[in-house]
């Protein structure tokens, strides 16, 4: 298994914090707001050749205190992603969110 961080920078559109090379599963994955305010998140499964929408949404404008941190897929759940899918996120606040994602080749 291998671990990617990335920080998400505060856009109007989605950026990629995580692209699928091969066939690959998420075991899991946190958002941590490091910053001194609350920050908002959205999360989109995007796949290859897609762009973000409202059909790939999985987390749309999550409050995420100061200091706090949102797990997903913390049990047995994986998300499972093809050869050039994407994890795309953004942020309301500039620089507020670090992404953790954790993920296998299948």
């Amino acid at each position: 298994m291998a671990t990617l961080a990335t920080s998400i920078v505060a856009q109007l559109s989605p950026t990629s914090v995580f692209t699928s090379v091969g066939n690959t599963a998420i075991t899991w994955a946190t958002f941590t707001n490091y910053s001194g305010t609350s920050a908002n998140l959205t999360v989109h499964i995007v796949p290859s050749g897609d762009s973000a929408s409202n059909e790939n949404i999985i987390i749309k404008n999550l409050v995420i205190t100061e200091g706090d941190t949102h797990q997903l897929y913390a049990a047995s759940e994986k998300i499972l992603l093809s050869d050039g899918d994407e994890v795309q996120a953004f942020s309301n606040n500039a620089t507020s969110i670090n992404a953790v994602i954790g993920y296998t080749s299948i």
